[in-house]
């Protein structure tokens, strides 16, 4: 008896293809869109790692004597940081390239809705024998 009505009930429910297709193209745009905001959050999290320390001995002096108690000068090591362009360059070309991927996939589902659209609403040749 549950087997009949559940039967009922999901053949009532019937999806065609253009509104599966529909639906899988905006499944495609939400994908698109947390692709977009994780892949930024990615880009901003990961910059610290990217940073080079990079430490630098400026001025060293040299005495010939070594016994002699001149004042010696000493000057403290100096530590820059730069950042490593290349490995933001390569994050960002790596998220633009999911991107545009999955941008051709939105474009390829909607053109195969039109597609499917097309074939299944096209006019019927209706000419009668006379």
């Amino acid at each position: 008896m549950k087997k009949k009505s559940f039967n009922k009930i999901f053949f009532k429910i019937r999806f065609d293809k253009p509104t599966i297709i529909t639906v899988s193209g905006v499944v495609l745009i939400c994908v698109f869109v947390l692709t977009l905001v994780f892949g930024v959050l990615r880009i901003v999290n990961t910059a610290p790692q990217h940073v080079i320390l990079a430490t630098t001995m400026t001025n060293v002096a040299q005495f010939a004597d070594d016994s002699s108690d001149a004042a010696k000068e000493k000057l403290p090591n100096k530590a820059t940081s730069t950042s490593n362009n290349y490995a933001l360059a390569e994050d960002v070309t790596k998220l633009i390239i999911e991107l545009v991927f999955i941008l051709f996939a939105i474009l390829a589902t909607f053109i195969l809705q039109r597609y499917v659209k097309a074939k299944i609403y096209a006019p019927l040749a209706t000419t009668e024998k006379k």
